[in-house]
């Protein structure tokens, strides 16, 4: 650009011509639109249902049905709100999946849980536990909550009601709430499993009561939703497990299920895991996964399935891992009352025993002692069985009966035995009963003076 500037010290003409350079303006940078930060969903606490249990009896309380909408891990704290006059009930642990306390008086147990998803905290929420000294009242459950396509068979299920005392239970079922204009009716009142066809879209709540033939569950309900378009499908994560640690776990979500009958998305996550675990699913989005239990304590797992629309709602699945223990019992030879003994096993006694019966079909040994095995979380084999007389010049028989070199003591089974001698005909004899448990080294050592008419 030139700028005409009039004035002296110029050409003929009188004018200087100057020029003048300009600078563009750049063009602004834009600002990158920072990623939304994904909202963190409080979990919810869910301490598991009601109980009625007998006084003098473990209760275990199960938080394992918590759920985080985000499928963080959540960690647990329970504690008690209050506790019977008397009582001094205490928690195994407050940070567990599934602690346990020990009813020892008659009445009521509030226990409070809140869950944290490392972020933020859940709402409290309490479960009751009733304990009474003589029939206690059963507990009804209804089963899960469904959705269903409009016109489809649902099927109800009350048999993992409960009692206590182990009573046999008796049902009744109770439509409360339909959608206006449906007909529906249950097959039946009392059965554990009747049947409706929802006629009509919308929420069907039912309710079950259950009698154990003295007292009366509170009743328990269930919400069926019913629509015409697509319908949520509905997780279901297996059943709880009970298994040995070091096991490989396998969880299983094909019982999952869509109204509609579209094809599944799986999405597991491992979202509780005892204190120094490193546990990890193999895979998390096949409807089939395994993991290593590694240490012991409650693994809790959670699934939610798509159905390419919608997500369902989440469910979960608690696996226990049990150390392997052997736990030897002596049983008392005039109650049937069961002794908890410690392994390994020292003792000495002196017994006196006589026998009145005369004749044939007599019995040629006599019981010293019995004694049963229980093995949890793995099995052990029992070596080194020996019965000997250790008096000098007696030919008194010392014996095992239901035990022998290389005998198997299955997880999840028993095994009971006892100690057997001839009898001694007034003399004193002194016998030594004894094996030793392979996996663990421990020696069960039994020595008796014994006398028999």
């Amino acid at each position: 650009m030139a700028v005409l500037l009039a004035g002296c010290g110029g050409d003929e003409s009188g004018s200087v011509t100057v020029p003048v350079v300009t600078t563009p303006t750049p063009t602004p940078t834009p600002t990158p639109t920072p990623a939304p930060t994904p909202t963190n969903t409080a979990p919810v606490a869910n301490p598991g249902p009601n109980q009625n249990v007998l006084t003098k009896t473990s209760v275990t309380l199960d938080a394992s049905a918590s759920v985080d909408a985000n499928g963080d891990t959540l960690t647990y704290k329970w504690a008690f709100k209050s506790r019977p006059s008397g009582s001094a009930a205490t928690l195994s642990s407050a940070t567990d999946a599934k602690p346990t306390f020990m009813a020892d008086v008659a009445g009521t147990y509030v226990v409070t849980l809140i869950v944290n998803d490392g972020k933020v905290d859940s709402a409290p929420v309490d479960v009751t536990i009733t304990a009474t000294v003589a029939n206690a009242a059963p507990v009804a459950n209804a089963g899960p909550d469904q959705n269903v396509k409009n016109g489809a068979l649902v099927t109800l299920d009350g048999s993992g009601s409960s009692d206590a005392n182990g009573d046999a239970l008796t049902y009744q079922w109770t439509m409360d709430a339909r959608p206006s204009g449906s007909t529906a009716t249950l097959s039946s009142a009392t059965a554990a499993k009747p049947t409706f066809v929802p006629d009509v879209a919308g929420n069907y709540i039912l309710s079950l009561i259950v009698s154990d033939g003295s007292l009366k569950s509170v009743a328990d309900s269930v919400t069926i939703t019913s629509s015409r378009a697509n319908a949520a499908p509905v997780a279901n994560a297996g059943k709880d497990q009970n298994v040995p640690t070091r096991s490989t776990v396998t969880l299983d979500g094909r019982g999952s299920s869509d109204a509609d009958g579209d094809t599944l998305k799986y999405d597991w996550n491992l979202t509780s895991k005892p204190a120094g675990s490193t546990a990890s699913l193999s895979t998390n989005t096949q409807s089939v996964t395994n993991f290593t239990a590694d240490v012991a304590g409650t693994y809790v797992a959670t699934l939610v399935v798509n159905d390419g629309t919608v997500n369902s709602a989440p469910t979960t699945v608690a696996i226990t891992a049990v150390a392997p223990s052997l736990m030897l019992y002596r049983i008392d030879e005039f109650t049937g009352q069961q002794e908890l003994l410690k392994l390994p096993y020292t003792t000495s006694a002196s017994l006196s025993k006589s026998q009145s019966c005369v004749g044939n079909g007599c019995p040629t040994t006599v019981t010293i002692d019995k004694f049963r095995f229980s093995a949890t979380g793995g099995s052990f084999t029992i070596q080194n069985v020996t019965a000997v007389n250790l008096t000098t010049g007696s030919n008194v028989a010392a014996s095992f009966e239901g035990l022998n070199n290389g005998t198997v003591v299955s997880n999840g089974q028993a095994v009971s035995f006892s100690l057997q001698s001839g009898f001694t005909r007034g003399q004193s004899v002194n016998l030594r009963y004894e094996f030793t448990v392979k996996e663990t080294g421990d020696k069960f050592s039994y020595t008796v003076e014994l006398k028999t008419n």
